[in-house]
């Protein structure tokens, strides 16, 4: 499974870089649920995971590890702005 490194400042990079368009990707379906289109995130990241070599089942995995991981950053996150 490739590695990624969150605190590495390329990696950050990417992550913010592509974050803004994917929300400019929402605001062009104004009639449309944002969490439609969230949902079309996640599998595109599916996709891009298994175009980094995961198996289907290893990409699902890879997903519920980065949102262990988005839960951490957030809760952390929250506590330091109590």
């Amino acid at each position: 499974m490739p590695k990624h490194d969150d605190q590495a400042p390329a990696g950050i990079d990417t992550i913010e870089g592509v974050r803004g368009p994917i929300r400019r990707i929402a605001d062009r379906f104004p009639d449309r649920e944002p969490i439609d289109v969230a949902l079309g995130a996640l599998y595109a990241a599916h996709d891009l995971a298994q175009r980094a070599g995961m198996t289907a089942p290893e990409a699902i995995e890879w997903l519920r590890t980065a949102a262990d991981l988005m839960e951490r950053q957030l809760i952390k996150s929250a506590e330091a702005g109590r």
